[in-house]
């Protein structure tokens, strides 16, 4: 069982829920088209159907309570970053007056912070619920079966390679850098005090090290690929090859009827 607190930003939670369940490629192409209507369609209406479905989404994941805290705490100050920095710059509308007292913000600041951190907000934890149901390998391997019609102008495998190296390096890059944080912390080093020259140099006794693991293991993961005969541009075989259910049906069907009365919604508002 997968504990809370060993869980990073693109990390995989295995379980059999709906999502678990579906392929990549139906999961990709969803995630595609639920994010540009939360992202197209501002109404209130709208945003709030988005928002719904986004939480319909995070508990058909099964992925936990506590996962889903530990996750969405990471955001908590770039979402409030977003509704501050709106409401204080937004200068269009009405000014708010309560009691004739005028107040440094209007309306029209109010309403576009509230939408944009409730759309960043679905759209993180439909991003979330995407990862935490796909493996890292199924991603790789879904990108490159839905763009093989394009591997004879581009390098899709080669970019599906790199696509799940790099998922798998954040995760263990977060890791690297928590435990290089404790030991400094444990050797005395505080990194929350002092001028700013002594937080920079604090800094730099986390930075230093995680980079030179982070080449360190870059290099153990070529030479593991090189003895294993891999050539970039070579075609290459698959054990368990992708195959659509009718899970993946229905999903498509949810995904089109959403979206089709999103639009609908949007046009009456």
């Amino acid at each position: 069982m997968t504990r809370s607190y060993d869980i990073f930003i693109g990390s995989f939670v295995p379980g059999t829920s709906v999502l678990h369940r579906l392929d990549p490629r139906t999961k990709l192409a969803g995630l595609l088209v639920l994010l540009t209507v939360v992202f197209s369609l501002t109404s209130a209406t709208n945003v709030a159907v988005s928002l719904v479905c986004a939480v319909g989404m995070a508990v058909s994941s099964k992925a936990g309570y506590g996962v889903w805290m530990v996750t969405l705490r990471r955001f908590k100050w770039m979402l409030f970053l977003v509704l501050i920095l709106n409401i204080l710059f937004v200068r269009e509308g009405a000014p708010v007056t309560p009691g004739n007292v005028g107040l440094p913000f209007t309306y029209d600041g109010l309403e576009r912070a509230a939408v944009l951190t409730i759309q960043l907000t679905a759209a993180i934890v439909l991003s979330m619920s995407f990862t935490l149901t796909t493996s890292p390998l199924d991603i790789t391997k879904g990108f490159s079966t839905a763009t093989r019609r394009f591997r004879n102008r581009f390098p899709v495998d080669d970019i599906g390679i790199v696509l799940l190296l790099a998922m798998r390096f954040i995760p263990l890059l977060q890791q690297e850098v928590r435990t290089i944080v404790e030991a400094q912390k444990a050797r005395g080093v505080e990194f929350g005090r002092g001028r700013l020259v002594s937080r920079a140099s604090n800094l730099a006794a986390v930075l230093v090290p995680a980079l030179s693991a982070s080449f360190r293991r870059a290099d153990t993961v070529a030479l593991a690929m090189t003895a294993r005969g891999f050539e970039p541009g070579r075609p290459r075989s698959e054990f368990r090859p992708l195959r659509f259910s009718a899970l993946d049906m229905y999903a498509g069907v949810f995904i089109a009827v959403y979206a089709a009365g999103q639009i609908i919604l949007a046009s009456q508002s």
